[in-house]
């Protein structure tokens, strides 16, 4: 494990959303993201979109498969992060 990410986890109160702040501040500086997305819009899309709460709901409640959620995810964020 990245041992920032560790010392994110371990001592942040709201950890899942700075995890994913920090992967969408990483994100957000590649090349082809969006320049229309903010990092804090990213890192609420990245929060929302991979909860285990919307996982969930998608698996567990509404029968897909693991490998349908993973695909709608991948597919889901690359259009809101990703330019063409």
């Amino acid at each position: 494990m990245d041992p920032t990410i560790v010392e994110l986890w371990q001592f942040d109160t709201d950890s899942r959303f700075t995890v994913q702040a920090t992967a969408a501040k990483a994100l957000m500086a590649e090349p082809g993201a969006r320049e229309d997305v903010t990092v804090e819009q990213a890192a609420d899309l990245l929060f929302c979109l991979l909860s285990p709460e919307l996982y969930l709901l998608f698996v567990r409640d509404r029968g897909w498969t693991h490998e349908r959620w993973e695909q709608w995810a991948y597919t889901t964020l690359c259009s809101q992060l990703c330019s063409d």
